[in-house]
């Protein structure tokens, strides 16, 4: 079991789908019961017989015999099946490989990994355009123009700005650390389930359900990932792009990107 921090829906329904289209909308179940009694008896002579004046008009009498009964009972219950987005989720969960290592993964696989710890990497550029994004600041006078609604404008100057969150696995047996980067959609508001906010996955250890799309050199990840940095401050750094592929060497030290489908909290009883 598990409790969901946050899902992109669209993408782990779809891949749900693919796994198995066949919505289950109903169950029945059948209960049977069966009673069965049983009864044996001797008698030679009743108390009857022993009373004064009235036992000597009572007959003696044997008696002998076996009863037997049974009764049984059939009952239906049908159970409603509600879908949800843990129930759809957990199709995928099920069908992702769990792994405690990345290298040499190949890309595409769906995998699980446990016991993550992440942190937000451009936390202070999202404080910023959360604040502007709030509605603090209202219209703004633009000469020759008018007023010009700033939240609005800046929902369309950020709508492809993300969260970008940086992670480390449990250390192998090589006492190598191997490190991931993910990234989340920003938007205004209900990014996270279940009323949880972004600053909850930086406490404790999670578990990413995802597809890995390889090893990057970090740099050139963070310019690919991080549009909001480079509206902000005007970055036009170039980098040499350094993909790790089947048929080249993995990039030293770089980080591993895996396409996040959902970030949950494993529960155990």
């Amino acid at each position: 079991m598990f409790n969901i921090y946050y899902i992109n829906y669209t993408k782990a329904y779809e891949i749900a789908m693919l796994v198995d289209n066949k919505v289950l909308e109903s169950k029945t179940k059948e209960k049977e019961g069966t009673v069965s009694g049983h009864l044996e008896g001797d008698f030679e002579e009743t108390s009857l017989t022993k009373v004064p004046f009235i036992g000597k008009y009572m007959p003696k009498f044997d008696f002998s015999g076996e009863v037997t009964g049974e009764k049984s009972s059939k009952v239906i219950d049908t159970v409603k099946v509600i879908m949800t987005k843990s129930t759809t989720l957990d199709r995928i969960y099920d069908k992702a490989k769990e792994i405690q290592k990345l290298k040499n993964k190949e890309m595409g696989s769906l995998i699980r990994l446990k016991d993550v710890s992440l942190k937000v990497k451009n936390e202070n550029d999202i404080l910023g355009a959360k604040t502007l994004l709030s509605g603090a600041i209202g219209d703004i006078a633009v000469d020759g123009v008018g007023n010009v609604n700033l939240s609005t404008l800046l929902e369309v100057m950020f709508k492809d700005s993300s969260y970008i969150l940086e992670g480390t696995l449990p250390k192998s047996k090589d006492g190598k650390e191997e490190k991931i980067c993910i990234k989340i959609p920003m938007q205004a508001e209900n990014e996270m389930e279940n009323q949880y906010s972004i600053s909850d996955l930086e406490i404790g250890k999670v578990t990413i359900v995802g597809i890995y799309r390889g090893c990057f050199n970090e740099n050139e990840l963070d310019r690919k990932l991080n549009k909001l940095s480079n509206q902000t401050d005007g970055n036009d750094t170039t980098y040499d792009i350094n993909i790790a592929g089947d048929d080249e060497e993995e990039v030293a030290d770089g980080v591993h990107y895996i396409d996040v489908i959902a970030i949950v909290q494993d529960i155990r009883f």
